[in-house]
Protein backbone atom coordinates (compact mmCIF):
# COMPACT_ATOMS: atom_id res chain seq x y z
CA UNK A 1 0.00 0.00 0.00
CA UNK A 2 1.33 3.29 -0.98
CA UNK A 3 1.88 6.03 1.69
CA UNK A 4 1.22 9.70 1.20
CA UNK A 5 4.35 11.51 0.03
CA UNK A 6 4.52 14.10 2.57
CA UNK A 7 4.94 14.26 6.24
CA UNK A 8 1.75 14.96 7.26
CA UNK A 9 1.68 14.85 11.10
CA UNK A 10 4.68 17.95 10.57
CA UNK A 11 1.94 19.30 8.62
CA UNK A 12 -0.93 19.23 11.05
CA UNK A 13 1.06 20.43 13.62
CA UNK A 14 2.44 23.29 11.24
CA UNK A 15 -0.96 24.46 10.07
CA UNK A 16 -2.21 24.10 13.80
CA UNK A 17 0.58 26.36 14.99
CA UNK A 18 -0.69 29.12 13.02
CA UNK A 19 -4.36 28.60 13.92
CA UNK A 20 -3.62 28.30 17.90
CA UNK A 21 -1.29 31.55 17.75
CA UNK A 22 -3.80 33.53 16.00
CA UNK A 23 -6.57 32.11 18.31
CA UNK A 24 -4.67 32.54 21.72
CA UNK A 25 -3.16 36.14 20.58
CA UNK A 26 -6.49 37.84 19.22
CA UNK A 27 -7.62 38.80 22.90
CA UNK A 28 -4.46 40.14 24.67
CA UNK A 29 -4.14 42.01 21.04
CA UNK A 30 -7.28 43.79 21.12
CA UNK A 31 -6.60 44.50 24.77
CA UNK A 32 -3.16 46.00 23.98
CA UNK A 33 -5.14 48.09 21.26
CA UNK A 34 -7.95 49.16 23.22
CA UNK A 35 -5.47 50.13 26.34
CA UNK A 36 -2.64 51.85 24.02
CA UNK A 37 -4.34 53.14 21.04
CA UNK A 38 -6.86 56.07 21.11
CA UNK A 39 -8.72 56.57 17.88
CA UNK A 40 -9.07 54.55 14.67
CA UNK A 41 -5.69 52.90 13.68
CA UNK A 42 -7.04 51.24 10.28
CA UNK A 43 -3.47 49.90 9.07
CA UNK A 44 -2.58 48.50 12.85
CA UNK A 45 -6.28 46.70 13.13
CA UNK A 46 -5.34 45.99 9.33
CA UNK A 47 -1.69 44.11 10.05
CA UNK A 48 -2.52 42.89 13.66
CA UNK A 49 -5.55 41.36 13.12
CA UNK A 50 -6.91 41.11 9.08
CA UNK A 51 -3.74 39.58 7.74
CA UNK A 52 -3.47 36.91 11.00
CA UNK A 53 -6.60 36.01 10.37
CA UNK A 54 -6.36 34.85 6.78
CA UNK A 55 -3.38 33.42 7.71
CA UNK A 56 -5.23 30.90 10.07
CA UNK A 57 -7.91 30.92 7.41
CA UNK A 58 -5.21 29.14 5.28
CA UNK A 59 -3.91 26.93 7.39
CA UNK A 60 -7.42 25.84 8.68
CA UNK A 61 -7.78 24.86 5.25
CA UNK A 62 -4.50 22.97 4.56
CA UNK A 63 -5.01 21.05 8.19
CA UNK A 64 -8.39 20.01 6.81
CA UNK A 65 -6.73 18.92 3.44
CA UNK A 66 -4.01 16.95 5.36
CA UNK A 67 -6.16 15.26 8.33
CA UNK A 68 -8.44 14.17 5.62
CA UNK A 69 -5.07 12.34 3.80
CA UNK A 70 -3.90 11.40 7.57
CA UNK A 71 -7.74 10.23 8.38
CA UNK A 72 -7.49 8.15 4.98
CA UNK A 73 -3.89 6.44 5.89
CA UNK A 74 -4.65 5.42 9.56
CA UNK A 75 -8.74 5.09 9.43
CA UNK A 76 -8.57 8.04 13.02
CA UNK A 77 -12.03 8.44 12.64
CA UNK A 78 -13.31 5.01 12.66
CA UNK A 79 -10.59 4.20 15.72
CA UNK A 80 -11.91 7.54 17.42
CA UNK A 81 -15.40 5.93 17.30
CA UNK A 82 -15.07 3.13 18.61
CA UNK A 83 -12.48 3.91 21.62
CA UNK A 84 -13.04 7.20 22.73
CA UNK A 85 -16.53 8.86 21.19
CA UNK A 86 -14.33 12.01 21.44
CA UNK A 87 -15.72 15.08 19.62
CA UNK A 88 -14.53 17.79 17.83
CA UNK A 89 -17.39 20.30 18.00
CA UNK A 90 -20.96 20.56 16.55
CA UNK A 91 -22.42 20.73 13.30
CA UNK A 92 -25.83 22.20 13.32
CA UNK A 93 -28.36 20.35 10.73
CA UNK A 94 -30.42 21.68 8.59
CA UNK A 95 -33.38 21.04 10.57
CA UNK A 96 -31.78 22.80 13.62
CA UNK A 97 -30.42 19.35 15.88
CA UNK A 98 -27.31 19.86 16.20
CA UNK A 99 -24.84 16.46 16.01
CA UNK A 100 -21.19 15.95 17.53
CA UNK A 101 -18.37 16.46 14.82
CA UNK A 102 -15.90 13.65 14.10
CA UNK A 103 -12.07 14.10 12.92
CA UNK A 104 -13.61 13.49 9.56
CA UNK A 105 -16.30 15.56 9.34
CA UNK A 106 -14.19 18.92 10.63
CA UNK A 107 -12.40 18.52 7.78
CA UNK A 108 -15.22 18.22 5.36
CA UNK A 109 -17.21 21.13 7.47
CA UNK A 110 -13.86 23.28 6.80
CA UNK A 111 -13.48 22.15 2.84
CA UNK A 112 -17.10 22.52 2.06
CA UNK A 113 -17.57 25.75 3.96
CA UNK A 114 -18.29 28.68 1.94
CA UNK A 115 -17.20 31.59 4.96
CA UNK A 116 -15.58 31.22 8.44
CA UNK A 117 -16.10 33.27 11.47
CA UNK A 118 -14.44 32.85 15.20
CA UNK A 119 -16.46 32.35 18.51
CA UNK A 120 -13.86 33.95 20.80
CA UNK A 121 -16.75 34.64 23.52
CA UNK A 122 -15.41 31.51 26.02
CA UNK A 123 -11.74 32.69 27.13
CA UNK A 124 -9.54 29.81 26.42
CA UNK A 125 -12.32 28.35 24.10
CA UNK A 126 -12.23 29.63 20.88
CA UNK A 127 -14.28 27.96 18.19
CA UNK A 128 -13.67 28.50 14.26
CA UNK A 129 -17.20 28.73 12.69
CA UNK A 130 -17.92 27.14 8.85
CA UNK A 131 -20.97 28.54 7.11
CA UNK A 132 -21.41 26.00 4.45
CA UNK A 133 -22.24 26.74 0.61
CA UNK A 134 -25.73 27.27 -0.43
CA UNK A 135 -27.87 23.54 -0.64
CA UNK A 136 -25.67 22.08 2.53
CA UNK A 137 -27.59 19.55 4.66
CA UNK A 138 -25.81 21.52 7.57
CA UNK A 139 -26.32 25.45 8.66
CA UNK A 140 -23.24 25.95 10.89
CA UNK A 141 -20.00 23.88 11.74
CA UNK A 142 -18.61 25.04 15.31
CA UNK A 143 -15.11 23.46 15.50
CA UNK A 144 -13.51 23.25 18.91
CA UNK A 145 -9.87 24.51 18.26
CA UNK A 146 -8.73 23.42 21.96
CA UNK A 147 -10.60 19.68 21.50
CA UNK A 148 -8.71 19.18 17.88
CA UNK A 149 -5.01 20.72 19.24
CA UNK A 150 -5.64 17.83 22.48
CA UNK A 151 -6.30 15.25 19.60
CA UNK A 152 -2.88 16.81 17.10
CA UNK A 153 -0.86 17.03 19.90
CA UNK A 154 -1.02 13.51 20.44
CA UNK A 155 0.23 12.82 16.98
CA UNK A 156 3.67 12.16 16.24
CA UNK A 157 6.01 14.05 13.78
Amino acid sequence: MATFPLPLTQLVHENLSVVMTFAFSRGPLEQLIEEKFEGEWKYLRKFVFDISEKHAIKACVELAIYLRALDDEEKMTAWLRENSGRAFGRVTCSDGSTEPLALREVANKIIHAANFSWNFSTENKPFLICMPRDNQRWRQADIDIVALAAFCGQLIS
